[in-house]
């Protein structure tokens, strides 16, 4: 079934170590003999101390860079605009602690092995010594809010453990009573971008601290007995030993007060343990499966019917070496959708760079939210992979952006609505960061965002999360766009200052620039935030003045550009690339994830397939984030072969033993190096979907990218468009049974290699609805 991270070593390093998480607190558990390293995150727990003044620029400044881009001086407007108009750097994701311990009097390790369990969400591990079986069980849970672990010993050895908290952090420990240990501090004022060069990156202001964090833990014990000594808890001769941690930070929202006083955390962190106390861990384990399964939902691809006993490490040594394996293919697909659901729940912030693993005080890019490409990505396989409960917290945070961007849309812009740039913080900063123009300039950040927000609306059909959360913000975002486009003296409408997120292009002296104006993807960007507008205002029925002025407005905008090569064109002119195999896909945002580029629109879809295949011919490094786009692209083009190959290439480049995603360093900054970033994992299993079935309003279409080499399998719980779960088999390359639930009444069509098999089906409300395509399915 390929649902189990198995080894057979202790892990060595955070990229060999597993990941448990409830959405909120984080944990990589090492499962480390004699000495165990679990390190602990809070989604919440970032530096800084509440969102700083909003930078003010003059409508002349803009107006000034304005006429410099009109007049293509492409470089002298980049300069004026790194010197004039670019902001502050964001505030950094921080570690919250360590919880250690040490077995004490044990001899020899035999028979070691430690699993990560995707099905129940719980790390295991086991060894041998003196003739004693060790077994030791962690989980977080959801409901209790509490990480929860159960150590046990079989034979003639007892449990003799040091155990101990600690943090990167500044903080201080106690110990109290007998069994209890805490951590609490505040989190650094400031931390500097881990590539900025300077003499006091971390600062820890008194005057002004950060917010405050508390960590406590409690130890239960079947025999023996726990002594507290200063800093460490000692386990004596105990049969079973159980600890529950809890965490709490001093956030409590982007618009409020920070708490600053740690006594506060710690004192819930005691509230939450106190109703902890009560509960057995047979009961607290139950309950946490039961709820983790409601959210992670029975979601299963197979390729072939064998399980691999082999330990992941070696599993993945021998496909790296050219061996085949299905079911890694499978195992990968598994872990990504139970990634998704650790570091995102109802109620969390969404998942970031890292999801919510982090254990560098400077991480790299601060283990922001990216929303150039990075954050939406995350939240790519949330709709068709069902899962829509760990979707709430991005349209959640689309919807405080939204707020918070007025201001800067305002202040930097000269617009109404409201906007957001390339980099967010917890604070939730939308300004321009520092750095340069190429990546920090870039105000359709929250138009991109109200475009994944709304694939929510369309794989849920929430009516309530539409009218109250998801149009608001598409709204403003709308009325951003209108005041931002500049009506030009041939009757078009332009975006400027406009960057194609972090590339560059040649200007006639040969200088690499990266700012001109309407580049494609603020094109498409605009285009798909036209045309889900127009669809929410008939879905809601709403009378809106807005309607008019979209529909004037889109015949005035730019169509899209081919290059003399022939592929989509990136900026307003053909103009020679600096980086012909940038890792960015953004000039084919209105083919993938957007929709106004349809696949009948031949010509349009023939250029952006030339330009796919022009970057990849020169791409000088491989990237998870960036291949896994690639992936999705070719799944879209409908090409299984090229899609696989790249799922392959993925796994086999840029992920680590742990099947974390990797991105190398660029070599663009100080302070680069190799780095987890989760964005990989996610849009991979975005692009796994996306071969097996593709869906719009009322049409469902099956295998459209099933690849050669997937000859026989089968998906289940894959969620179309309407809220329809979809399972689905095939043998042979060929459809063989399909079958629908929908949560509403409606009509669907199915497709298969672009001809309809049969009639429309009637799904009714909550009844499965079963379909044998074999003799269905056209020859």
């Amino acid at each position: 079934m390929n649902t189990k991270l198995k080894y057979i070593t202790p892990a060595k390093s955070f990229t060999e170590a597993l990941p448990l998480g409830n959405g909120s607190l984080g944990a990589m558990v090492y499962g480390g003999v004699p000495e165990e390293h679990i390190t602990l995150n809070h989604d919440t727990f970032w530096s800084g101390t509440g969102r700083r003044p909003e930078k003010e620029i003059d409508a002349k400044i803009l107006g000034h860079a304005r006429e410099l881009l009109f007049e293509e001086k492409f470089w002298e407007a980049e300069q004026f605009i790194k010197e004039h108009m670019l902001g502050f750097y964001n505030e950094s994701y921080m570690p919250l602690g360590e919880l250690n311990y040490r077995f004490e009097e044990i001899g020899e390790i035999e028979q070691y092995s430690r699993n990560l369990d995707l099905e129940n969400a719980i790390f295991s591990s086991e060894f041998c010594s003196k003739n004693t079986l060790y077994q030791t069980e962690v989980f977080i849970s959801y409901p209790a809010k509490a990480l929860i672990l159960r150590m046990k010993v079989s034979g003639s050895e007892k449990l003799n453990l040091s155990v101990n908290l600690n943090s990167k952090v500044r903080h201080d420990m106690r110990a109290e009573v007998s069994q209890d240990l805490y951590i609490f501090g505040n989190a650094p004022s400031n931390v500097q971008p881990n590539y900025l060069t300077c003499d006091h990156p971390i600062t820890y202001d008194e005057q002004n601290p950060g917010m405050a964090f508390g960590c406590y833990l409690h130890i239960e014990n079947t025999g023996g007995e726990v002594t507290a000594l200063k800093e460490e808890l000692k386990v004596k001769n105990a049969d079973e030993v159980l600890f529950y941690l809890t965490a709490e930070d001093g956030y409590r929202g982007y618009k409020k007060r920070i708490e600053r006083d740690p006594e506060v955390c710690i004192a819930q962190c005691r509230k939450s343990l106190e109703i902890l106390k009560n509960r057995d861990y047979e009961s607290l384990k139950q309950e946490h499966i039961i709820d983790y399964k409601s959210v992670y939902k029975d979601v299963r691809l197979e390729l072939e019917k064998e399980e691999s006993d082999m330990p992941l490490d070696q599993r993945l040594a021998e496909f790296r070496n050219g061996k085949q394996d299905l079911g890694l293919l499978c195992l990968f697909f598994h872990y990504n959708r139970y990634l998704m659901v650790a570091s995102s729940r109802k109620g969390s912030q969404p998942a970031n760079l890292q999801g919510i693993w982090n254990e560098s005080i400077r991480p790299v890019w601060s283990s922001n939210w990216t929303v150039n490409i990075n954050t939406e990505m995350n939240y790519w396989m949330n709709g068709s992979c069902n899962l829509l409960d760990s979707y709430l917290p991005f349209v959640e945070f689309v919807s405080e952006l939204s707020d918070a961007g007025k201001e800067t849309a305002r202040k930097q812009y000269h617009c109404s609505g409201w906007t957001a740039n390339h980099n967010v913080d917890i604070w939730r900063q939308t300004g321009p960061v520092a750095g340069e123009p190429k990546y920090a300039y870039w105000p359709m950040g929250g138009i991109w965002l109200c475009a994944q927000s709304y694939e929510y609306f369309k794989y849920s059909k929430d009516i309530e999360y539409l009218k109250t959360k998801i149009f608001p913000a598409m709204k403003g975002a709308v009325e951003f766009c209108l005041d931002w486009l500049q009506l030009r003296e041939d009757g078009k409408y332009y975006t400027a200052p406009s960057t194609s997120p972090e590339n560059t292009f040649a200007d006639k002296e040969g200088r690499a620039c990266g700012v001109s104006y309407m580049t494609t993807s603020d094109l498409a960007i605009i285009k798909e935030m036209f045309l889900n507008y127009a669809e929410a205002v008939k879905v809601l029925e709403v009378k809106d003045d807005l309607t008019n002025k979209i529909e004037e407005y889109q015949k005035r905008l730019p169509e899209y550009q081919i290059s003399k090569t022939g592929k989509i064109q990136e900026w307003i002119q053909d103009f020679d690339e600096i980086d012909t195999g940038h890792r960015h896909f953004s000039p084919v945002f209105g083919f993938h994830p957007g929709h106004s580029i349809k696949k009948t629109d031949t010509e349009l879809v023939e250029a952006c397939k030339k330009f796919i295949e022009e970057k990849v011919k020169n791409y000088s490094q491989q990237i998870g984030w960036s291949c896994a786009w690639l992936i999705n692209l070719w799944a879209r083009l409908g090409d299984g072969t090229k899609a696989n190959y790249y799922y392959e290439e993925l796994l086999r480049e840029s992920v680590y033993d742990n099947l974390f995603d990797l991105h190398p360093p660029l070599g663009e900054t100080d302070g680069e190096r190799e780095v987890f970033q989760i964005d990989g994992n996610f849009g991979s299993a975005s692009a796994v979907a996306e071969m097996l079935l593709e869906s719009e309003e009322g049409k469902i279409t099956i295998l459209p990218a099933v690849p050669e080499s997937w000859k026989t399998g089968s998906i289940k719980g894959l969620l179309a468009v309407g809220n329809i779960r979809v399972d689905l088999s095939w043998k042979d390359g060929k459809p063989e049974r399909i079958s629908l639930f929908s949560e509403n009444s409606q009509n669907v069509e199915i497709v298969y290699k672009g001809k309809r098999i049969g009639g429309f089906v009637e799904l009714k409300k909550e009844e499965q609805q079963i379909l044998d395509l074999c003799s269905m399915v056209i020859q």
